[in-house]
């Protein structure tokens, strides 16, 4: 597809790349010709999403406590670490408008 200031992004490669990452468990990407960025959208797998929380907080986070889960994806530390370790991932084989920019919402 092609966004509104020229830059062509090939969707289906941008979560191709996002799908690897053990963390997340589904990814979903949308683009629109007239805007100049695109949306995208992730499911965290709950055990390693769990793991990743308790490595960031510092504590132990349960994988079977969605609710718990839920609250963390508005925490900054959780938000921003989640950006960095998914971009490490994703900048040798994405480039651009493809790379994740902006945090999570629920």
């Amino acid at each position: 597809m092609k966004l509104a200031q020229g830059e062509y992004v090939a969707l289906e490669k941008v979560e191709e790349v996002y799908a690897r990452i053990p963390i997340i468990m589904q990814v979903f990407v949308h683009g629109n010709s007239l805007k100049s960025y695109l949306i995208g959208v992730i499911v965290p797998d709950p055990v390693q999403f769990a793991a990743f929380a308790s490595r960031v907080l510092n504590r132990r986070v349960d994988a079977a406590d969605t609710r718990a889960l839920s609250g963390l994806c508005g925490d900054t530390r959780i938000v921003d670490g989640l950006l960095e370790e998914l971009n490490k991932s994703a900048t040798n084989n994405l480039k651009g408008y493809a790379i994740f920019q902006y945090g999570l919402g629920i």
